[in-house]
């Protein structure tokens, strides 16, 4: 996690793809929106924000796609060993 400020010197926090890939796990268990400092998403009203069916698809193809990657990058591993 790295904190960065905008030139309007706001502060954003980025996150790299395996704190990400963790961010959206456990979104999608909760079913509810998290910032990226962990903290629970709300409305005006202060309502948590729950995620919609296209946010949960997106989620879910994000962890599936790097679940993926990693099979086929282990599995080149293994080829190149046996060469």
């Amino acid at each position: 996690m790295r904190v960065v400020k905008s030139r309007t010197g706001k502060k954003i926090t980025l996150l790299n793809p395996a704190e990400k890939g963790r961010k959206y796990s456990a979104e999608l268990k909760a079913g509810i929106r998290a910032t990226n400092n962990h903290e629970v998403k709300r409305d005006k009203n202060g309502k948590k924000i729950t995620l919609t069916k296209s946010q949960r698809a997106w989620r879910s193809g994000y962890l599936t796609a790097r679940k993926d990657n990693a099979k086929a990058y282990k599995s080149n591993l293994k080829k190149k060993k046996f060469r």
